[in-house]
C-alpha cells in the first residue's frame, strides 16, 4: 500500500495580496483564558484560518467599505481549569471567591472536546452551544469583564482590519498534549 504525501494546504486566506501578511495570519497562535462563574476558568487555544468579507472576494486589510462584515474562520481547542473548594458551614461568610478556593489540592484540569468534558453532551445533542460559548468569550462586547477577552479584536486591529467582526466557523479539536 502507498502513502502519498502529504502536502500542506495553502488555498485559504487568497484574497489577501500581501504574503507576509497571510503567513502571519496563518502562524499566529492565539491562547487567551476567560474566567467562568465561581472558580473555573476555561483557556482557548486557537488560530486564524481564514479571513473574508461579508460580500465580494476583496482584501479585508485594503478595503475602504466598512459598512461590511469582516467575517473570520478559527480553529479552536479548549480546557477548563476548576479550583477545589472548600466544605462551607453554615456559620462561614466568605464574600471573596478566592477564599473559598483551598489550596491544598491541585487544580482539576480537564479537555472541554474530551468523555465527560465541559463540552462532550453538547457536541453530541447541540453542537451550536460549544461555539455560541467561543464567539461570546472572543468577541462580546456587551461589557469589560474577565468572561470575555479582546485578544483576537486587537490583533486584526494591528494588522489594518477594523469595523465590524464576525466569527464565521469554528472547529472544535482535542486539546494537544492532553
Amino acid at each position: 500500500m502507498e502513502h502519498s504525501p502529504v502536502w500542506p494546504v495553502y488555498y485559504n486566506m487568497r484574497n489577501i495580496t500581501n504574503i507576509p501578511l497571510r503567513k502571519l495570519l496563518r502562524n499566529k497562535r492565539f491562547t487567551t483564558t476567560v474566567e467562568n462563574w465561581g472558580t473555573k476558568t476555561t483557556t482557548y487555544q486557537y488560530r486564524i484560518t481564514n479571513v473574508k468579507m461579508s460580500y465580494g472576494k476583496e482584501d479585508p486589510t485594503t478595503t475602504t467599505e466598512n459598512w461590511r462584515t469582516t467575517i473570520v474562520n478559527l480553529v479552536c481547542s479548549a480546557y477548563t481549569t476548576v479550583q477545589v473548594r472548600k466544605k462551607k458551614t453554615p456559620k462561614d461568610f466568605r464574600a471573596n471567591p478566592e477564599n473559598n478556593i483551598d489550596k491544598r489540592y491541585n487544580p482539576m484540569v480537564r479537555d472541554a472536546v474530551s468523555r465527560y468534558g465541559e463540552w462532550s453532551y453538547c457536541l453530541s445533542y447541540n453542537p451550536r452551544e460549544p461555539r455560541r460559548q467561543v464567539r461570546y468569550a472572543l468577541l462580546s462586547d456587551t461589557y469589560n469583564n474577565d468572561r470575555t477577552s479582546n485578544d483576537l479584536r486587537n490583533f486584526l486591529k494591528h494588522i489594518g482590519i477594523s469595523g465590524d467582526l464576525k466569527i464565521g466557523t469554528i472547529k472544535l479539536v482535542p486539546t494537544p498534549g492532553m
